[in-house]
């Protein structure tokens, strides 16, 4: 299936990335990405071009449907490695605390309750 320049902008927008980061992972120039992305975009660059943004927009996370696109249900590795993100954050949350315990109320209200 061919993508057009509406699907290109319309993924751009559902994964929040902007045209230099998309030309940079489908490694051609900002230009070019510019270019692609007019209206009559996919005359001017070569098929070649097109599935390379392709692909970096589907890498990204982006699903391409008959004319639309939408964000791609993450994989099972995906799931796995924002787990041991946050279980390392978590364990590291765990030694600050330890750390720097929080403060009671004695540290935090004086006399006055202030």
């Amino acid at each position: 299936m061919l993508i057009t320049p509406e699907q290109i902008r319309a993924a751009r927008a559902l994964l929040r990335l902007d045209q230099a980061a998309v030309a940079h992972d489908a490694g051609i120039s900002l230009i070019t990405l510019r270019r692609l992305e007019e209206p009559q975009g996919l005359s001017k660059v070569a098929p070649a071009t097109v599935e390379a943004v392709r692909h970096a927009l589907e890498k990204a996370g982006a699903e391409f449907v008959d004319r639309g696109v939408r964000r791609r249900a993450p994989t099972a590795e995906e799931i796995r490695s924002v787990r041991k993100d946050i279980d390392r954050i978590v364990a590291r949350s765990v030694k600050l605390m330890q750390r720097f315990p929080p403060l009671g109320d004695d540290e935090l209200f004086d006399e006055n309750g202030l």
